[in-house]
């Protein structure tokens, strides 16, 4: 079934939980969330993303629990295109691309975090970089690489590499750790798709933030 695209106002719910992803929200939490005076705009654009299979709803005490549906690859696709709209001039883009043209694999996501992911870094702060690699690849090879780069380069780059399997198995622990911070304060620059479907598998087995 072909469905429109969405509009700009529309993807702002993608947006939404983006920020948060494995929230629920009922229909008068995203309207606050995201200001509107409309209920039925906001009904209409949560039953258009139901039939687009990229939010779930269910019926429960009088209300419409919506949640994101990770299941569907065009809702992966989606959130993909949500982290490129993270992507500003106010990061060291220059920097950053020149690291990810750089690596030795293929296959990996890559991350900024710390301050410059929330927004709040100064002229002091270390460019925290996470990179997360397949199961198969060698973490050391990757960091030895990008290290040698990011050294060279200001603002400093602070660099972190994980294996799927590592920070698949950080996000499962049941202890506050790197990987779970990660999760909550990101923006993704290359390979969002892989690192949702890490996540996928991780609530799988029982992450919930």
């Amino acid at each position: 079934m072909k469905h429109k695209l969405l509009t700009g106002e529309e993807f702002k719910v993608i947006n939404l939980f983006r920020d948060n992803l494995l929230q629920t929200y009922t229909i008068r939490e995203i309207m606050d969330k995201l200001r509107k005076n409309s209920y039925n705009w906001v009904f209409n654009t949560i039953k258009k993303l139901e039939n687009m299979e990229i939010v779930t709803i269910e019926s429960k005490g009088g209300s419409h629990l919506c949640s994101f549906n990770m299941n569907h690859p065009l809702a992966l696709s989606y959130l993909s295109l949500s982290e490129k709209l993270k992507i500003t001039d106010k990061l060291p883009l220059k920097n950053i691309r020149e690291l990810i043209g750089n690596s030795p694999f293929s296959y990996f996501s890559f991350f900024v975090t710390g301050s410059y992911a929330r927004g709040d870094y100064t002229k002091k702060s270390d460019l925290d970089i996470v990179v997360i690699v397949e199961a198969g690849d060698d973490t050391k090879k990757m960091f030895s690489v990008l290290k040698n780069k990011g050294d060279l380069m200001l603002p400093r780059v602070h660099l972190y590499v994980f294996s799927k399997n590592e920070f698949l198995k950080m996000l499962l622990d049941k202890e506050e750790n790197y990987g779970k911070e990660i999760f909550r304060n990101h923006i993704i620059l290359f390979g969002a798709e892989n690192y949702y479907l890490i996540l996928r598998e991780a609530v799988f087995h029982g992450f919930k933030g």
